[in-house]
C-alpha cells in the first residue's frame, strides 16, 4: 500500500508540468462536477416564483464556482505520475468550463433553450435475407464495431419531452444524465456529433464483450507495440529524454503517426464499449443508451471532412460548434455581407478547427512545462485539416460544375473515381498533416508513456 501510494505521489522524471502547478487533490478533482451537477438541478424552471429569484441566485453562484474551478484545473494541477493524465486534466478542465458556461448563460440566455430529455423507441425490424451483407445496413453499430448481432434487428425512433422535470427525484436524474452524456445523447443538446441511422440493432453486452476480447484489445496491442518497438529503436536517449520527433526516417514517422491514431481509435472504442456493459444492467434508464461512436466504418471514407463529421468520436462537438462554429459563420457574414440565411462555410469549417486547435494546443502546453513553441504541433495538425477541408470542397465544387456543363451527370450521382481520389486523399493528409501531432506528443512524453517507459 505504501509503495503504491509513493507512485502515486511520486512525479515521473519526463513531466513537465506547467510550472508552480501542484499535484491533483481528490477534492480539487471532484469540487467542481459536484457543483456543477448541483447547478443542473436548478436549471429547469421552477413553478413557484416566489423562490424563483433565490433559486436563480443559488443556480448562478453554483454554476459560475464550477466554471471557474474547471478552469483553474489545468493551471494549479497536474497528475505526477502521468503525463497522458495530465494532458487529459487539461481537456477535462477546459471542456468542463466551457460546457457549464453554455448550459447556464449561452444556450439560456441567447438561445432561450434548456435541454430536453429525448426518448429512443426500439421496434423489432424483419431482416431480409442477406441483409446483413445489404449496403442499407453497412453502417450499422456493428458492421463499425466488428460485432456479429445476437439478437433482430430494430428500427430507431425518437420523441422529444414537452416539458422539463418538476419534481426533486426527476431533475436528479435529469441533471446526472446531462452531465454524463458528453455528446448530448438523449438530449435536444445534441449536434451533428450523433449520428447514426433509424435501421440499426440493439447490440448486448456478450456482443460488446465479443468485439472487445477479439477485435479491439488486439488492435489496441498491435499499436502500443509498434509505438514502443519505434520508441525503443529510434527514440530513446534515457530518462528523461528523447531524440526529436524529425530523426526519424520520413517512413517510420508515418508509421509512428498510424499507429498513434490507430491506438486512440480503438482506446475511444474501448473505453465506449466498458462503459455501455457496466450501465447495461440498468436499462431502460437512459443512462443505459450507448449510441455508436463512429458513425461510418473507416474504409467508407472518401474525404478529410467525411473524417471528421463520421469516422471520428466527435465527443467534443458540442464545444467545438459553440465556440468555434458558430463564431467562424458569425465572422464570416460580417466580413463578406452575406445574410443570416445563407451558409457560411469556410467560417463553420475553420472556425471548427480552429477551436479544436486551441483546446488541444491547450492541453499539449501543460505537459511541456508551459513552453508555447513546443504545443503547437496539434494547432498546427488542426490548422492544415482545415485547410484541407476547405481546399477538398472547392475541388469537388469545380469537378461537379464541370460534369454539369459536359452533361456527364449531375451533382448527387457518385464518381468513382473521384471516390477513389478522396480514399488516397484523406489518408494522406491525415498521415503527412498528422505528423505534427505525433511531433507534439513525443515532445510532451506521451509516446514515451505509451511506450510503456
Amino acid at each position: 500500500m505504501e509503495q503504491t501510494l509513493a507512485t502515486l505521489t511520486t512525479t515521473r522524471p519526463d513531466l513537465r508540468p506547467i510550472p508552480g502547478t501542484v499535484p491533483l487533490t481528490p477534492l480539487a478533482a471532484i469540487l467542481p462536477p459536484l457543483l456543477y451537477y448541483l447547478a443542473l438541478i436548478l436549471l429547469p424552471p421552477f413553478t413557484s416564483q416566489r423562490s424563483q429569484q433565490l433559486i436563480s441566485i443559488s443556480r448562478s453562484a453554483l454554476a459560475l464556482t464550477a466554471g471557474f474551478l474547471f478552469f483553474q484545473l489545468p493551471l494549479k494541477y497536474h497528475v505526477p505520475f502521468s503525463v497522458g493524465l495530465t494532458y487529459q486534466l487539461a481537456l477535462v478542465g477546459l471542456y468542463g468550463g466551457c460546457r457549464v458556461f453554455d448550459a447556464f448563460f449561452i444556450s439560456p440566455y441567447l438561445y432561450g433553450h434548456i435541454p430536453r430529455r429525448v426518448k429512443y423507441h426500439h421496434e423489432p425490424r424483419p431482416e431480409a435475407p442477406g441483409a446483413r451483407h445489404n449496403r442499407a445496413l453497412s453502417n450499422s453499430y456493428f458492421n463499425l464495431h466488428f460485432l456479429q448481432p445476437r439478437k433482430a434487428a430494430i428500427t430507431e425512433t425518437a420523441t422529444t419531452d414537452e416539458g422539463l422535470p418538476e419534481s426533486w427525484k426527476d431533475r436528479a436524474s435529469w441533471a446526472l444524465e446531462l452531465e454524463l452524456s458528453m455528446r448530448g445523447a438523449g438530449f435536444t443538446w445534441t449536434s451533428t456529433d450523433v449520428r447514426h441511422t433509424k435501421k440499426t440493432w440493439m447490440p448486448t453486452a456478450w456482443d460488446r464483450a465479443h468485439s472487445i476480447l477479439l477485435h479491439v484489445l488486439p488492435l489496441l496491442a498491435i499499436c502500443l507495440a509498434t509505438i514502443r518497438h519505434i520508441y525503443l529503436s529510434h527514440l530513446y536517449l534515457d530518462i528523461r529524454h528523447s531524440r526529436p520527433f524529425d530523426d526519424l526516417p520520413f517512413p517510420q514517422q508515418l508509421l509512428l503517426t498510424a499507429a498513434l491514431g490507430g491506438f486512440l481509435m480503438t482506446a475511444f472504442s474501448l473505453g465506449h464499449s466498458m462503459f455501455a456493459i457496466v450501465l447495461a444492467p440498468l436499462k431502460p434508464h437512459p443512462l443505459s443508451y450507448f449510441p455508436p461512436l463512429y458513425t461510418s466504418r473507416i474504409w467508407d471514407v472518401t474525404s478529410v471532412r467525411s473524417f471528421w463529421s463520421y469516422g471520428w468520436h466527435r465527443l467534443f462537438s458540442r464545444l467545438f460548434l459553440v465556440y468555434g462554429v458558430w463564431p467562424g459563420e458569425w465572422l464570416e457574414r460580417r466580413l463578406t455581407g452575406k445574410s443570416p440565411d445563407q451558409p457560411a462555410d469556410v467560417g463553420k469549417v475553420l472556425g471548427g478547427f480552429v477551436s479544436s486547435a486551441l483546446v488541444h494546443s491547450f492541453a499539449a502546453y501543460t505537459v511541456v512545462g508551459g513552453q508555447l513553441m513546443d504545443a503547437l504541433g496539434e494547432a498546427e495538425f488542426f490548422a492544415g485539416c482545415g485547410i484541407a477541408v476547405v481546399v477538398e470542397e472547392a475541388v469537388k465544387r469545380m469537378a461537379f460544375t464541370y460534369r454539369r456543363r459536359s452533361r456527364q451527370g449531375s451533382e448527387e450521382e457518385e464518381m468513382p473515381s473521384l471516390a477513389v481520389v478522396g480514399r488516397l486523399w484523406w489518408i494522406s493528409v491525415m498521415l503527412y498533416n498528422g505528423r505534427h501531432f505525433a511531433r507534439g506528443w513525443v515532445k510532451a512524453g506521451l509516446v514515451r508513456e505509451m511506450a510503456g517507459l
